[in-house]
């Protein structure tokens, strides 16, 4: 298994797209700062009303999201305060690329036929991978944190923090970690199940992008035709990710953690028993 982690993580370091993957999630971090802190000086005093008003639409439509946390003006702009919005999902579209990229090029290379050949267990490859794209987007969120963190507090300063500020948020920042953790376990079941760099990649973008568009609409048309309120995108990965940003409660907590594992582990589960029952062409 050491050598399986040692071989994946040479590979993965030795790719040209890793490093572009690296790089570009730099950029944007970076610029994401810059884009924010141009759009409340345009914005001004008009956004707490702007803020509202999305918020009323939101709850009106029956949608499952919440502006609470987004600052209502300029000047409430801080590092710290967006700290936990820097760790929610900013980097998954990026990491969707690259796992399709690193497990596709695995099996269009042959390589990872040549591995199965050296009586390696299938459960032990597949989660060699799972572990290698588990720590490479671990890192990845990290590193966007902090230079989305140093270019906030060149721009904004750090903010005043409250008593108790550092346990909340390693606490929270562990949770939205964990979910981005479920993200990568998804797009490594999906890579492991197509096999190929496209339609891998497809499949992960399409999950990440339009699964939650999906629910949501759901949502939308349940409340328009009985005018109940349906909370299916509570269990959805990207949405626990907002709540945890938002403001960090027991209840989101056990919910954040509850769907990060289970997502987690089924989407793993079913990867490896399909990588296991298939041959390997």
């Amino acid at each position: 298994m050491i050598n399986l982690l040692r071989n994946d993580f040479y590979k993965l370091g030795k790719a040209k797209y890793f490093w572009v993957c690296l790089i570009v999630t730099v950029v944007l971090a970076a610029a994401s700062i810059f884009l924010l802190d141009f759009t409340y000086k345009i914005g001004g005093d008009q956004m707490a009303a702007q803020m509202e008003q999305q918020q009323e639409a939101l709850d009106e439509n029956g949608i499952n999201i919440s502006t609470q946390g987004v600052p209502g003006s300029y000047e409430e702009l801080s590092a710290s305060g967006q700290m936990l919005s820097f760790f929610a999902g900013n980097t998954t579209l990026l990491l969707a690329v690259l796992v399709s990229l690193f497990v596709g090029s695995e099996f269009n290379n042959g390589t990872i036929k040549n591995i199965a050949s050296r009586n390696y267990s299938r459960s032990k490859i597949y989660l060699s991978k799972l572990i290698v794209c588990v720590v490479t987007g671990v890192v990845f969120t990290l590193l966007y944190a902090a230079v989305s963190t140093v270019a906030a507090t060149a721009l904004w300063g750090f903010g005043d923090i409250a008593a108790g500020f550092w346990p909340d948020f390693f606490k929270a920042a562990g949770i939205e970690l964990l979910l981005g953790s479920a993200f990568v376990s998804v797009f490594v079941m999906f890579s492991m199940l197509i096999r190929q760099n496209g339609g891998s990649l497809a499949a992960n973008i399409c999950f990440l992008e339009f699964i939650s568009l999906l629910v949501m609409l759901g949502e939308i048309i349940i409340k328009k035709l009985s005018g109940r309120t349906v909370t299916l995108s509570d269990y959805l990965i990207d949405t626990n990710m907002a709540a945890v940003s938002g403001g960090l409660t027991r209840t989101i907590a056990i919910r954040g953690i509850t769907v990060a594992v289970c997502f987690l582990a089924a989407a793993a589960m079913i990867g490896m028993v399909s990588f296991k029952k298939r041959d390997i062409k």
